[in-house]
């Protein structure tokens, strides 16, 4: 079980019908407004109507509130592991502190039609903030990958890592994790191996506040500033930023055993999302010292689209 769902009391319902009915306000506002939104909004009018109203409905939340709508990952769907022979680890996305959403599972399976047989994806059901607090998360990421090894008897090269926004923070935390292990979480014995490759889709790097993207793409997303301020002071629980929960904190030298336990990065980020500076500065320090990095910057496209699209509507 990932977390007890919450139980909302009579007042936590009352403000989250107050919380609908600002979202719909704010929507119904933003449609006749959309028309006159030049270059500070979404390029397309419904897509900018369908991120405003998110990014209002996400602002006016609480976690409590959230993960009582959302089906649990085991809702979702069980755990069936057929005979692998290269398998992608999936880290979800949802600021630690949300299950998937549908849109999640859709991307997955898109993974593996795309691929082919020869690929699985397995996703993580880590435990949600403030249920379970850092490095809590960062170890069951780390077991799953000693699981795929030492269970699944996978060569560290069929193995393949990533993940979506705080799923990508994972995902990044476990590199970290297999070049300088974490203090409190066992060391991976990879054999001398390395993992195939790392998949980082729209990684949530940093927790700083004052990246300029933060601002020129304010009214582009769908993620308001204030729950990213909010998800990360639940999953941090009072502990200190360090290179394993927070990628752009870490130290020049962090990142020089990068080739060594990973054969190939991928980098994929929004040119609309808030979090775009770092993903590009991110991109720029793996480049640096991982000659098989890829970075690519998807033109108009907000916060961790793929598995977001299909969030509050269709849009346009």
């Amino acid at each position: 079980m990932v977390y007890v769902k919450p139980k909302l009391s009579l007042w936590e319902r009352a403000l989250l019908i107050a919380a609908i009915t600002r979202t719909l306000g704010n929507g119904l506002l933003t449609s006749f407004t959309a028309p006159f939104r030049g270059s500070s909004g979404s390029a397309k009018y419904g897509n900018h109507v369908k991120i405003a109203m998110i990014r209002s409905f996400l602002t006016n939340t609480t976690i409590r509130h959230l993960q009582a709508l959302q089906p649990s990952f085991d809702e979702h769907i069980g755990l069936a592991i057929p005979p692998l022979r290269k398998v992608l680890l999936w880290f979800h996305g949802g600021g630690y502190a949300l299950p998937p959403n549908p849109g999640h599972l859709t991307f997955a399976s898109s993974l593996v039609s795309s691929a082919g047989p020869s690929l699985a994806v397995l996703m993580l059901s880590y435990t949600l903030a403030p249920h379970e607090t850092y490095p809590h998360q960062l170890r069951q990421g780390v077991e799953c990958v000693r699981y795929m090894i030492t269970d699944l008897h996978l060569k560290p090269e069929n193995v393949f890592i990533g993940g979506d926004s705080a799923g990508a923070n994972l995902a990044i935390g476990v590199l970290s994790h297999m070049m300088y292990p974490h203090k409190d979480i066992t060391p991976l014995d990879m054999g001398g191996g390395r993992l195939g490759s790392a998949i980082l889709l729209a990684p949530w790097c940093t927790f700083r506040t004052d990246y300029p993207s933060r601002t020129y793409n304010a009214k582009k997303d769908i993620m308001p500033a204030s729950a990213g301020n909010r998800w990360s002071e639940s999953f941090l629980g009072g502990k200190d930023r360090d290179g394993y929960n927070e990628p752009l904190s870490a130290s020049e030298d962090w990142w020089n055993g990068l080739e060594d336990v990973v054969k190939e990065i991928l980098i994929c980020g929004g040119a609309d999302e808030l979090l775009i500076d770092p993903i590009r500065e991110l991109g720029t320090k793996y480049k640096a010292v991982h000659k098989n990095t890829t970075v690519v910057i998807a033109e108009g496209e907000w916060h961790d689209k793929p598995t977001t699209d299909s969030l509050g509507g269709g849009g346009e």
